[in-house]
This record gives structure tokens, sequence and C-alpha cells, in this order.
């Protein structure tokens, strides 16, 4: 419940204790939260600083531009007044150095000082800053204020709302606005609060006195003027301390607080942080494949397998005794079927149906728990070895590449995967099943067998290359989706409080252009292999068709119309079975890459051997000798 208004050029200060609504007020001011009465109004462009700094996955001169032309002097000043020249200096890359996905290799004032000189270069008409200086150390929050949100600061005639938890600048201020509760107990200058003593008095008490520093004790005596003040605030800040005895928390300035030294000591190279995305070439490895079927099981996936075709074989035995039957002329007289033969050849044709209805229900059961199985221990060993990482891979590897992995390779594996292996298997049992019907009613269908086949082949040898490799590149151009998708997320509001939500959507629209441009090839190459599967599938059924005719006097009707029958189907069984397998080989890519995240580097393991003896340490001294450490490899 707040009633404010800040007008143009002022700087305002908003102080409180934690959970006081300080951010809420800023919030509020960006839209970000819901109005319930009243109105919110602001003229002119707006630059927001949040606490916790918003940073892109690009370089430092990117991050600071945010999509603005670049002008070279203002540049310059504005990286002087936010004290990063000597981070720029320190790196042979300078401000072309790539700083990692939200800003991973940035200390955490080097953070909020690119994020301040973000909202500076801006030039916006109004500034919210939701604690900017929290951690800097003194000296260069003393040099920000100064010369960036003081009175003579590079944003003296804009309008500041600077919310913070320190106390030092306060007297520099044109108003401060005290939070409690959600609501403004005091607003004034520092003065004029002081003289009060009020909530702000005893917030300034308690956070001298929660303040290791001595500095800003003496900073702030410096700004009153009245001796008797001098005393009073001295004797009250003794007081607050011995009644406390230092058991209060610290304030979050001096939590947060980092040295110099400590910001200046990150990744300081020139090379690309953040490397492309590996991709692979070629056939997909034979240890892929055994890594999936030991990921489903052997044993299971060799059932599958055996089932498979014995529900084939009970397939075709059913075939083959159906045109038994009807070509035995001694199951009926004179058209009446002889009950004893009739009740032969149903009770076998049954017990092959039996049997095909046994394999297949125990295929479906074995494919099914061995799909689930692979899935489960593929997903297993990326998450063990992901969590088990160092942290050097999280430096260099965007969040939107493992997403990737756990979601859409994932996905596959558990989804396409199955699918696709299951009606392999199938087809190809169906197929060979067919052939053998085929060249046993017409044995010169053999001859025509060879080259067809081989011509088959060489289809879909071409196909899966194309295919497979059009899956990794789209795979791979699925990442920066993620990666963007992500990192707008996390900069919602900083993204809407600069206005460049359009700029974010067409970014975004231009990397789904970008994976669908590598998708759409392989729908055309799909288009592709059908038309090739078909016409080599119509070959089938023409020399079936022609060896029925040319034998027709050697052959039983029946025999004849069962080849044709089973011909008729084969085109759409060759061209499944085909499809089919060229998907294994182009889904089995998703394996591939969820194995190459299985088989990363780990960190050292839990318990490290030889282990020492029970009674150890027995001693309070810890020594190095030719001790060495780096970020990660290659430093």
């Amino acid at each position: 419940n707040i009633t404010l208004k800040v007008q143009p050029g002022q700087l305002v200060a908003v102080v409180g204790a934690v959970g006081s609504g300080k951010s809420s007020l800023i919030s509020a001011f960006l839209g970000e939260m819901d109005k319930i009465s009243g109105y919110v109004n602001t003229k002119g462009r707006i630059a927001y600083v949040p606490q916790q700094a918003w940073i892109q996955n690009a370089t430092l001169k990117d991050n600071i531009l945010f999509g603005s032309n670049l002008n070279i002097k203002k540049y310059a000043k504005i990286v002087d007044a936010c004290a990063l020249r000597q981070d720029f200096d320190m790196l042979p890359g300078g401000d072309f150095t790539e700083i990692g996905e939200k800003g991973i290799n940035l200390s955490g004032g080097q953070k909020q000082r690119v994020s301040l000189a973000r909202a500076v270069y801006n030039d916006a008409d109004i500034y919210l800053m939701d604690d900017p200086l929290s951690a800097v150390d003194s000296h260069v929050g003393k040099h920000i204020f100064e010369n960036v949100i003081g009175p003579r600061g590079e944003l003296r005639k804009k309008t500041r709302i600077l919310v913070t938890h320190g106390v030092t600048f306060l007297s520099q201020v044109d108003k401060i606005i005290v939070l409690k509760a959600g609501e403004i107990t005091e607003e004034g200058t520092f003065k004029e609060l002081l003289a009060k003593k009020g909530e702000f008095s005893a917030y300034l008490v308690q956070h001298i006195s929660a303040t290791d520093d001595p500095g800003v004790q003496s900073e702030i005596e410096e700004m009153l003027d009245d001796d008797t003040e001098k005393f009073m605030l001295k004797q009250k800040i003794e007081r607050n301390k011995s009644e406390s005895s230092r058991s209060s928390t610290s304030s979050l300035s001096s939590q947060q607080s980092i040295t110099s030294e400590e910001e200046l000591a990150f990744t300081s190279h020139i090379d690309k942080l953040i490397q492309a995305e590996k991709t692979e070439t070629g056939s997909v490895r034979w240890s892929v494949y055994i890594h999936y079927l030991k990921s489903a099981g052997l044993l299971l996936s060799l059932a599958t397998v055996i089932l498979m075709v014995l529900f084939e074989a009970f397939s075709v035995l059913s075939s083959i005794w159906l045109s038994d039957w009807t070509n035995d002329k001694s199951a009926s007289v004179d058209g009446v079927q002889v009950p004893e033969k009739s009740s032969f050849y149903l009770e076998i044709y049954a017990l092959y149906g039996v049997g095909q209805v046994a394999t297949i229900l125990a295929s479906a059961f074995t494919i099914a728990i061995g799909t689930v199985l692979a899935s489960h221990h593929l997903h297993l060993s990326m998450l063990i070895n992901v969590l088990r990482a160092p942290m050097s891979f999280f430096d260099t590897t965007p969040t939107g590449r493992i997403v990737n992995r756990f979601g859409k390779d994932i996905e596959v594996v558990d989804n396409t995967l199955p699918f696709s292996v299951n009606n392999a298997l199938t087809m190809i049992a169906n197929v060979l099943g067919t052939l053998v019907i085929i060249t046993w009613s017409t044995p010169v269908f053999a001859s025509v067998i060879v080259p067809v086949g081989l011509l088959y082949f060489l289809v879909q040898k071409f196909y899966v290359i194309t295919s497979r490799q059009l899956k990794r590149i789209e795979s791979v151009s699925r990442s920066p989706v993620y990666s963007h998708f992500g990192e707008t997320v996390s900069g919602a509001s900083s993204i809407r409080a600069y206005g460049v939500e359009n700029r974010f959507v067409k970014t975004l629209e231009d990397r789904v252009d970008v994976n669908q441009i590598c998708y759409y090839p392989s729908l055309v190459s799909n288009r592709w292999l059908g038309i090739r599967l078909e016409t080599v599938g119509n070959i089938l059924i023409f020399f079936a068709a022609l060896f029925a005719v040319l034998e027709r006097d050697t052959l039983d009707s029946g025999i004849v119309g069962l080849s044709i029958s089973y011909a008729l189907q084969i085109t759409g069984m060759l061209n499944f079975a085909v499809r089919m397998t060229s998907e294994i080989e182009t889904n089995i890519v998703s394996v591939e890459r969820i194995k190459e995240y299985a088989e990363i580097p780990q960190e050292a393991p839990w318990e490290v051997l030889p282990k020492p003896h029970p009674e150890w340490p027995d001693r309070g001294i810890v020594e190095f000798k030719d001790f060495q450490v780096r970020y990660r490899e290659g430093l």
C-alpha cells in the first residue's frame, strides 16, 4: 500500500529491513506485480538494474551494448565510470571475452557492474536500481556512486530510484523512503529523518551496529553537523552492540561484498569459452547399437527376435496349410466336406493360430519391457554422469544442450525408437515370410529376389547416410533454441523493462527457423525414399505375377492365388520395413548423443583408496607440497 511521487531528476533512496517490500516496490514500478487498485504512472524510458544481475551468454561488450549501436566515446566513459576498465585490461580478449552462460565466469561484483553499465549505456529517463552496490567492496561502491549514481555522476540528470542496504551515501540523495511491511513509514531528507528519531534512526543504528567496518561509523558521523547528535548516535550504537552481543545477522552489504582481488581472479583467456556443439559424422558406430541392446538387456533382445521369427513361422505355415486344405480334393466329395478331413485341417490351423497369438503377445511384452529398461538405464547413466561432472563442464556447456539431451533425445528413446524397433522387427519378419511364400509357390522368383534386394539395399543405404546426418544437424540446431528460451525466461523482467521484447522474440524466431531449415530436408528425403520404394515394390509385383502366368500349367490355383496375394502386400511391407530400419538408424543418433554425455569426465570418486587409518587426523597440520590448481583443462 504505497503512495509515492518522484519528481524528474530526483535521486530517491529506498531503505528498510529485509522483507519490508523494497524489491516489490521496484517490481510495481516495472509492472511486474498485479495492481489491485490505484495506478502506476511512469513517464519516459526505463532502465533496470536487478538485485541479481542478469547476464547473457555473450561477450562483455555485447552485454553492455544490449543491442544498441556502439558509440566508442560514450562506451569508454561508461566503462570507466562503472569501474570495469581494470577488469578489461586483465583479459587478453578485453571486452570481447565471452563470459559464459549466466555470467558464470564473473564474480558477483563484476556481474553487477556489467548490469549497471548496460543500464547507463541505455540512456533511459528513469533508472530503477535494486541494491546495485551490495556485491562490490566499499571503495568500488564509492567510485560507482560518485561517477554514476550520485549528484555528480553520469545519471545526475536522470530520475533514479535506488534500493540500498547501505547507509554511506544516504546524505547525498534527494529523498529517502523508509519501508516497513510494505508501507512507507517515513519520507524525507537524511537530516530530516534523523531528527525525527523514528524508524530511519533505528535502522541507521542497527545497520552500523551490525557492520564490522569502523570506517562506516566515522563516515556517518561526518554527515552530522551537531556534536550532540554524534554523541547520541555513539551511545545508541554502543548500547545496541551490548544488548545484541553482536548476535544479529551481518548486514547484506558485508555478506555480499567481494574484495577487488577476488573479483579480478576469474578466467582470463581469449579462447572461445563456449565451443560449437560436437556433431558426429558418418555411420553410427556399432558400439552405440550394442550400448542400447545392453541397456535393454541382451537376453531380452534375443528373446524378442526369436519370438518374432516364431510368429512369422506360424503365420507362413498357417497360410501354406490353408492352401493345402483348399487344394486337397479328398477333403470333399461332390462338394460336401468330409468331417474327418475338415476337423483335421481345422485343428492344425487353429494350433497355428494359437501359436501366432502366443508369440505376438510375448514379443510385444518383451519389446515393451526392453525399451522401457533401455530408456531407464540410458537416462539414469546420463543423469548420474552429468551430476558428477566437474564444474568446468557447466562453465563451457550451455544449459540448452543439457536440456536438449534430457528433453528431445530422451523423448525419442522413450517414444519414437521403441515404435521404430517394434515395427522394423515385425516388418522384416513379414517380408522374409512373404518372400518364402512367393519363392515356395514360384521357385523361379528366387532369381529376382537377389537383384531387387540389392536395389532396395542401395536405396536404403543412400537414404540413411543423408537422413542420419540431417538428424544430427537438426538435434544440434535445437540446443540454441532451448538456451535462448531459458535465458529469456530468467531475464524476462529486464527484457520487459528495457522494452526489447520484440528483439528477443525475433532472435527466438530466427533460431527456430534455423532448426526448421535443418528439419525440413528430412521430410523431403523421406518422400524421396517413398517414391523409390514404391517403384521397386511394383517391380516385385510385376515379376511375381509374370512368373505365375508363365507357369500356370504347373501350379495349382490355390498356390498362384497365395503367391499373388502376398506379392500385392510386399510393396507396403518392404516400404515400411526399409523406412523403419532407416528410422532406427536415424533415431539411434539420440542414443549416440545420450551416450556421449554418459561418458563425460567425472569428478574424483566419493572415496579415494587407500583410506587413511581410523585415527586420522591425529595432528592439526595441513601441509601442501607442489600443489597447483586451475579452473579447468587447457588453462
